[in-house]
């Protein structure tokens, strides 16, 4: 097959849909020999991949970051270039899709819904009607849609009418492989360069007003106030928008220097700073997938999580779940998990074996399935070279 993929919605900060989009393209290139792809990055991307792809990927920059020359891009210049590039099937693995199809058929990749269920907590743009109706127009022309979870496929049938679930495949991402438990000096050596230097509790995101995280201040602080313990409360991650009821929060909590804002931390040092909190607490309200409770997992960091959408359908038995308006029954999962030690044992032996389980490698080969179900004529075997299928 010849495969084309835009990757110009790649950011240079990461959140998880560039997670997505970097890592399934490596994984890719890890287990596909056999194939030839097409990839469009931004210019700014154009070296980015170097010496990490095989011969049979091919990056193209034909595009630049601003938003509107990215519109540009996929609306008029992609089906060209799909065209010319002789592609099979192009991948638009972000939202969007050219509303011209160029006779191309079209993997759409869509990661939640929540600019439909949850507006109140996306910036204008992407509550506004245009952006919304570009969704629905993508979901509706697209050949096949890729989601990473069942909740997210229930979300897009319930909300697109005349959907056929048949459309909807289900494909959820991996866990990089060096999120694992990092040594005391290798977490001594990330925290002291942080400015950690008290035990803490961590949060992990963007902090905006989907991830809850006014509520989880208030919890630190009853939790604090109910049971004397001295633990700091990390937020790690960019200051996003709509930030003023949390910044009001952690100045009504009585804790502000107890409660603190890392900012974005470098992917290199995640691994050590998520081995080293007690606890990781993800509250949000809902997600597509939820990338980094997973990663804490991984890296061995007891998890206390919400009892929502694809949060329960991944975390259900290895983390502790609890309703995200509920900030009573936060503060006491908090304080539960850290008091009880034999509960803290088993929920980092089953986190570890939950987060184990989704590998990229799986992904990747998921997704050439994907392509292959939209261009069956073409004799394309599933599988790279050394790799034999899901475990």
């Amino acid at each position: 097959m010849q495969i084309g993929i835009d990757l110009t919605a790649r950011l240079p900060v990461a959140t998880g849909v560039d997670t997505y989009l970097e890592q399934l393209l490596l994984a890719l290139g890890g287990v596909d020999g056999h194939n030839h792809y097409t990839v469009w990055v931004n210019f700014e991307d154009r070296r980015f991949f170097d010496g990490r792809l095989p011969d049979n990927f091919r990056v193209t920059a034909r595009c630049l970051r601003p938003r509107p020359v990215r519109l540009l891009f996929q609306q008029v210049a992609l089906p060209a270039m799909a065209l010319a590039a002789r592609c099979h099937v192009v991948h638009s693995p972000s939202f969007i899709m050219p509303m011209v199809r160029g006779g191309r058929r079209h993997l759409l990749t869509v990661y939640d819904m929540t600019s439909f269920s949850l507006p109140e907590c996306h910036e204008a743009l992407r509550r506004s009607a245009p952006y919304r109706w570009a969704i629905l127009a993508s979901l509706r022309r697209a050949h096949l849609v890729s989601v990473p979870s069942r909740s997210t496929r229930d979300e897009v049938l319930r909300l697109v009418r005349g959907l056929s679930p048949e459309k909807l495949r289900v494909v959820p991402p991996g866990i990089d492989a060096v999120f694992t438990p990092r040594s005391e000096s290798e977490i001594r050596a990330v925290t002291e360069k942080l400015g950690i230097r008290e035990r803490y509790l961590l949060f992990l995101g963007t902090l905006e007003p989907r991830k809850n995280l006014p509520r989880l201040v208030e919890a630190f602080a009853r939790m604090v106030e109910r049971s004397g313990r001295d633990e700091a409360l990390v937020l790690a991650g960019n200051l996003g928008w709509e930030s003023g009821p949390l910044l009001a929060a952690i100045e009504a909590s009585g804790l502000a220097e107890r409660i603190r804002r890392l900012g974005y931390v470098a992917a290199a040092d995640l691994p050590a700073l998520l081995s080293g909190a007690q606890l990781f607490v993800y509250p949000s309200l809902e997600e597509g997938f939820g990338f980094p409770p997973l990663e804490a997992m991984a890296c061995g960091t007891p998890t206390v999580s919400s009892e929502t959408t694809s949060l329960t359908e991944n975390l259900l038995g290895a983390a502790e779940l609890v309703p995200p308006e509920d900030v009573g029954a936060l503060a006491a999962a908090m304080e539960r998990m850290l008091v009880d030690k034999g509960l803290r044992a088993e929920r980092r032996r089953r986190g570890l074996e939950c987060a184990a389980r989704f590998r990229w490698e799986h992904t990747a080969a998921q997704t050439i399935e994907c392509y292959r179900a939209l261009a069956p004529e073409i004799d394309s075997p599933s599988q790279g070279a050394g790799y034999n299928g899901p475990s």
